[in-house]
C-alpha cells in the first residue's frame, strides 16, 4: 500500500490549520458534558465568528508571509522542507502539551464533597445518589439538591445545552432520556459484542462508522485491557449514562422553577426503577456508566474519567459495597 501524499502546505496554511484545529478542539470539548441533545445547536457561525477575531490579530499575515517565502528562496531552501519542519514542530508542540495536561490530571483528585445538613432523608439521599458521578464530576454536594452555582448560569446551561426552558421541555428531555438517549444505539452495538465477542468482531465491522460499533468496540476493549471491567462482566446496558444525567436534569428543572419539588423527586424515581431494571448492584451500574460515558463522545479518556469517579464512590460507600440497589446506595 502507497502512503497518499498531502499537498505542500505553506507556513501560513499550516498556522490557520492549526488555529481551525485548535477552535474545533475547544468547541468540541465545549459539548463534552451533555453531548448531541434534541433541538440543541451550536450557534450558527461562531467557529468562523472566531476565526476572524483571531486572524484580526495579525493583519499583515499575507504581506509577512511573502517575504518570508522571499528570503528563503533567497537562501535556496525549498517551502515543503520548511512545511515539513512546521510539521514536526506542531507534532512535538502537541506532544508537549499532552504531556503538560497529563502531568496536571495526574495531580488531580476527585473528591465527594458534602454539605452535612440532614435535609434530606435516606429514600432521597438514595436517590440523588443515582445521580452521583456527574454531582463529583462538578464538584458538587452528594448530600443535597441545593446547588451553589447561581440559578440565572443554570438556567443558560439547560437552555444553551438541552433545550430546556419550562416544564414541558424538562419532560421532553426526561423522555428521550429514557426512551433513546445514548444508550439506545450503543446498546445494540453492545448486545452484538456480548454474543460474539470482542475477539470475533472483524475490522470491517467495528470500523464502518454506520452505527455506534466503532465507538462501543473501542471503549469495551480499553475498558477490558484497563481492568476497569472485569472478565465476562461487559455491562449489558450503557443506560446508566443517561440515568445519571437524568437525575441532575430533574434537580436542575426543580431549582429553575421549572417543576415542581415532587415532581423533581418522581424523576429521580423512575431513574432509580429503571436502574433497578438493568442493575443488581452499585458496580453494575457504575461499569454502565464508565462505558457509557466513553462510548457518548467515542473517547477513552472520558470513560478513565469515569472509572476514578466510580471507583471512589464506591470505595467511600458503606463496608459491603456489593449489596443489592434496593439497600445499597454510594455514599452518605
Amino acid at each position: 500500500m502507497t502512503k497518499e501524499r498531502t499537498a505542500p502546505q505553506s507556513p501560513e496554511d499550516m498556522a490557520k490549520a492549526a488555529q481551525e484545529a485548535a477552535v474545533k478542539a475547544a468547541m468540541e470539548q465545549a459539548q463534552s458534558m451533555f453531548g448531541s441533545i434534541p433541538g440543541f445547536q451550536m450557534p450558527e457561525g461562531m467557529q468562523e465568528q472566531i476565526m476572524t477575531q483571531m486572524t484580526a490579530g495579525i493583519p499583515n499575515m499575507a504581506e509577512i508571509q511573502a517575504q518570508q517565502e522571499a528570503m528563503l528562496k533567497a537562501a535556496g531552501i525549498g517551502m515543503e522542507t520548511v512545511a515539513e519542519a512546521g510539521r514536526q514542530n506542531m507534532a512535538f508542540a502537541q506532544q508537549m502539551m499532552q504531556g503538560f495536561y497529563d502531568m496536571e490530571n495526574l495531580n488531580e483528585e476527585w473528591t465527594i464533597s458534602k454539605a452535612g445538613d440532614s435535609k434530606l432523608d435516606a429514600g432521597q439521599l438514595r436517590l440523588l445518589a443515582f445521580g452521583a458521578p456527574m454531582l463529583v464530576y462538578n464538584d458538587e454536594n452528594v448530600d443535597t439538591i441545593d446547588c451553589e452555582n447561581d440559578i440565572d448560569s443554570i438556567k443558560c446551561t439547560l437552555r444553551e445545552w438541552w433545550n430546556v426552558t419550562d416544564r414541558e421541555s424538562t419532560l421532553d428531555i426526561v423522555r428521550w432520556l429514557l426512551e433513546e438517549g445514548h444508550h439506545a444505539e450503543a446498546d445494540r452495538a453492545l448486545a452484538k459484542i456480548r454474543k460474539r465477542g470482542l475477539e470475533n468482531i472483524s475490522a470491517e465491522e467495528h470500523c464502518n462508522g454506520d452505527d455506534k460499533m466503532e465507538d462501543v468496540y473501542l471503549i469495551a476493549e480499553e475498558m477490558q485491557k484497563n481492568g476497569w471491567c472485569p472478565a465476562g462482566q461487559m455491562p449489558q446496558s450503557v443506560i446508566a449514562w443517561d440515568l445519571v444525567r437524568l437525575v441532575n436534569l430533574g434537580r436542575w428543572a426543580y431549582l429553575c422553577d421549572y417543576i415542581r419539588e415532587d415532581e423533581m423527586w418522581h424523576i429521580m424515581q423512575v431513574a432509580a426503577d429503571t436502574a433497578l431494571e438493568h442493575f443488581s448492584s452499585w458496580e453494575e451500574y457504575g461499569r454502565s456508566f464508565i462505558m457509557g460515558r466513553g462510548v457518548w463522545h467515542g473517547d477513552p479518556t472520558d470513560s478513565e474519567t469515569a472509572y476514578e469517579i466510580v471507583e471512589l464512590l464506591l470505595k467511600n460507600s458503606y463496608p459491603n459495597p456489593s449489596i443489592i440497589l434496593k439497600i445499597q446506595f454510594f455514599i452518605l
